[in-house]
């Protein structure tokens, strides 16, 4: 990234999203190699410097500990990111590590200890009310259909996380994948999932299809730590 950075202009409608999994021993052991945290805040310094938006996202698992993370927000403020994004890490069959999967009664447990009274600082690149769904305060179901991804082997579907193949155009992946039949209590590999790629969405939803999910986003953003 920080190589490339001179083929790129800074635009309000362009972010860098930089995979930051903790402090360096965290991120260092989440990705297998050592030194990659270094690399990755000298890129966000460099960014940063040339006038880019850089936001981070964070994918946690059953052995994060509440306090480092809290320490990792810090972190990631005093460098000046614009804002975090946190998930649940998705328990997929190819991983090499099954252990430390979450499932739902230990995510909620888990994001409520880290959540807890957040920092004055602190800025998420989220809904509120998506954080509050990590923390067991509010319950949704899937929107599998709220986060596209394409590549260069065309529209994932239905959900990249599941790795089910791939739809040749936009128009066949929403009229062709049977929607209904994925999201938690639907399909047995989403009974734990939580990740923000299909949650988000329904947070975002509920903000603006409801009084009520808008005066509860109003409520989290103006008073965050009475959360």
């Amino acid at each position: 990234m920080e190589k490339k950075l001179r083929k790129y202009t800074p635009s309000k409608y362009f972010t860098f999203s930089v995979h930051m999994d903790g402090l360096k021993t965290e991120h260092d052991l989440a990705v297998c190699r050592d030194g990659v945290y270094e690399v990755a805040i000298k890129a966000i310094q460099a960014a940063l410097k040339r006038g880019f938006r850089v936001t981070t996202n964070t994918t946690l698992f059953d052995d994060a500990e509440p306090e480092q993370v809290r320490k990792f927000f810090d972190a990631m403020m005093e460098l000046g990111v614009e804002g975090m994004m946190i998930s649940p890490g998705y328990s997929y069959a190819k991983a090499p590590d099954q252990k430390n999967f979450l499932k739902r009664n230990r995510t909620t447990e888990l994001f409520s200890r880290i959540l807890h009274r957040p920092r004055k600082g602190w800025r998420f690149n989220q809904s509120p009310l998506f954080l509050d769904f990590l923390m067991g305060k509010v319950d949704y179901q899937c929107t599998p259909w709220g986060n596209p991804t394409y590549n260069i082997f065309g529209w994932q579907k239905p959900c990249y996380l599941l790795q089910e193949g791939y739809a040749s155009t936009f128009r066949e992946l929403l009229e062709d994948t049977k929607w209904e039949n994925y999201g938690h209590g639907r399909h047995e590999k989403c009974a734990d999932c939580m990740v923000h790629c299909g949650y988000e969405a329904s947070a975002v939803d509920d903000t603006f299809s409801s009084w009520r999910g808008f005066s509860r986003t109003v409520k989290a953003t103006l008073a965050p730590s009475v959360r």
